[in-house]
């Protein structure tokens, strides 16, 4: 009863918010705090981790189809994480599947990566399979941000995921950090991976020897209040979420909840406005991480090409 009442809690926020915000079509406004720090937005770079956003759902892809997952080169795979929090609406069933590569655990689907490639260390998380999942998986109710002191509230159902594979993000770039072979390390995920990647942030560089990560991110919903954003973008110099202005996940959970950005936003603009909050097809295109992708190839002096380089991970661009 008590998740009943809950999931009908979230849905009349839901469309509460959502009815203000096709009314109002109007932009999010906490985005930034009115200035920039670190490096300025980098086209090629966003373009790369990108990519690495699209192999995370071919990871999944692989994974439902028992197909060895791997990264087309320069990238070496190092590690994969698996999270048992499953979600719901999603179609998988991992006793079923057979050839087990990584997540052998009879309720584990993969939810993240670590890759390297030269002195690099990329950390990369997936979102969810669909748009509606996304909806449902979004709890709104807040919990107290436990991986580091004094860092405010999270959203819960982002949080709970996050904890399932914590412990293990760090360790393993302790271990690839100890080896002396790496100087940089970046962050990035879409959606769902793009919260996640958001709560990796603090704790990697309070508990790791990478004190100033990079991240890019992409349609990324608001993690956490007010307490957890003045953190974050206290600790994190260079820091960017790739936002199409018609796409609704950025503006959820609502600002009345103190649901609040971190920086930095870098809006773009593909698809159409969202007038029929029943339309999931056109609220799942303006969201899709492909359709994020080629918009940033359209940048590009040579957009064709950029799309080819996608090489049709999770069936981009194929």
């Amino acid at each position: 009863m008590k998740n009943v009442v809950r999931m009908q809690f979230i849905i009349a926020i839901l469309l509460l918010f959502l009815t203000a915000y096709t009314s109002s079509c109007k932009v999010d406004g906490d985005n930034t705090d009115g200035f920039l720090t670190g490096d300025p937005f980098d086209l090629d770079l966003a373009l790369e981790l990108g990519r690495l956003c699209l192999q995370a759902y071919q990871m999944l892809d692989d994974f439902n189809n028992g197909i060895n997952f791997q990264l087309p080169p320069p990238f070496n795979l190092e590690m994969v994480f698996c999270t048992t929090e499953q979600f719901i609406g999603e179609s998988i069933d991992p006793s079923t599947i057979l050839d087990k590569q990584f997540c052998t655990g009879s309720d584990e689907v993969p939810i993240a990566f670590i890759a390297t490639s030269g002195e690099n260390i990329f950390l990369v998380f997936r979102g969810t399979a669909t748009i509606e999942e996304w909806i449902k998986d979004a709890e709104f109710f807040k919990e107290p941000y436990t991986f580091v002191e004094n860092a405010g509230n999270t959203e819960e159902g982002f949080t709970k995921i996050y904890s399932t594979i914590h412990n293990s993000i760090v360790d393993n770039i302790n271990e690839l950090s100890n080896s002396g072979s790496f100087t940089t390390l970046f962050v990035t995920g879409h959606s769902l991976g793009a919260a996640l990647a958001i709560l990796s942030v603090p704790e990697v560089i309070k508990n790791t020897s990478f004190t100033q990560p990079i991240m890019y991110n992409f349609a990324g919903p608001r993690v956490g209040d007010s307490t957890f954003k003045n953190l974050y973008d206290s600790l994190i110099d260079t820091s960017w979420r790739v936002v199409n202005t018609n796409d609704l996940v950025p503006h959820l959970p609502p600002e009345f909840l103190n649901y609040i950005h971190v920086n930095t936003e870098m809006p773009i603009t593909f698809g159409q406005p969202i007038t029929d909050l029943s339309d999931f097809t056109l609220i799942e295109e303006n969201h899709e991480m492909c359709n994020y992708y080629n918009a940033l190839c359209d940048m590009t002096s040579d957009p064709e090409t950029c799309k080819e380089m996608a090489g049709g991970a999770h069936d981009c661009n194929t």
